[in-house]
């Protein structure tokens, strides 16, 4: 006696190929697929973003000119260790101290300070 584990009635394929799809799975499959390419997007995106940081990085113009605002007075200028610039500053109406250090590109004599008076 043979048995057969999977048996099809005939022409039950076909009826079911005539059936309409549902409409909540047509929903699920269209969003589905609006996932995907939204997400296929999204890490275009990132990569091409991650892409432009990494090359922008050697793309930046050296600063050579640091201007001080009026009402202040340079009292001294410095190049710190590693490259960093330290300007000690004057408030002219408090007399208060001011320190600004900037980050720089080179030595201290390629920098010119320019006062806003």
């Amino acid at each position: 006696m043979e048995r057969r584990i999977h048996q099809t009635a005939s022409g039950r394929d076909d009826e079911l190929d005539d059936l309409p799809e549902p409409a909540n799975l047509r929903f699920l499959r269209r969003m589905v697929t609006l996932l995907t390419a939204t997400m296929i997007v999204g890490i275009a995106v990132v990569a091409g973003a991650l892409v432009m940081r990494i090359a922008g990085e050697g793309g930046r113009i050296p600063m050579t000119e640091i201007r001080v605002g009026p009402g202040y007075s340079v009292q001294s200028v410095d190049h710190g260790a590693g490259d960093r610039l330290i300007i000690v500053l004057e408030d002219r109406q408090s007399g208060d101290a001011v320190v600004r250090i900037y980050r720089t590109d080179g030595p201290a004599e390629e920098y010119s300070i320019v006062t806003g008076e």
